[in-house]
């Protein structure tokens, strides 16, 4: 009966062994998933401060192009208003000259 006994005893011992290794188990890969998930967070944060920020820094770079294309285009419009108004004042004395014959 003693053999019968330790035999039940080591299998119970067995079952506790494995249930708390199981139990460790299964706390420790919760506890990575926690870990992860908090990593992943993080992660996305960092890479959408970054996506903002590039976003920011092209932004200001296409407001300096438009900026400077604006500019062009303020001064391509005094030479035209400049090149008008002497040829309208070439023109007006054209016309005065030619009804001054």
């Amino acid at each position: 009966m003693k053999t019968v006994h330790d035999i039940r005893a080591a299998e119970e011992e067995y079952e506790r062994i494995i249930t708390s290794a199981k139990e460790k188990a299964d706390k420790i890969l919760r506890k990575a998933k926690e870990n992860i998930l908090e990593e992943r967070g993080k992660m996305n944060q960092e890479m959408v401060t970054l996506k903002n920020d590039r976003i920011q820094k092209g932004a200001k770079e296409i407001e300096v192009a438009v900026h400077k294309i604006i500019d062009k285009a303020k001064d391509d419009a005094d030479k035209m208003r400049t090149r008008k108004l002497d040829q309208t004042a070439v023109s007006k004395i054209s016309k005065e000259f030619i009804g001054s014959l």
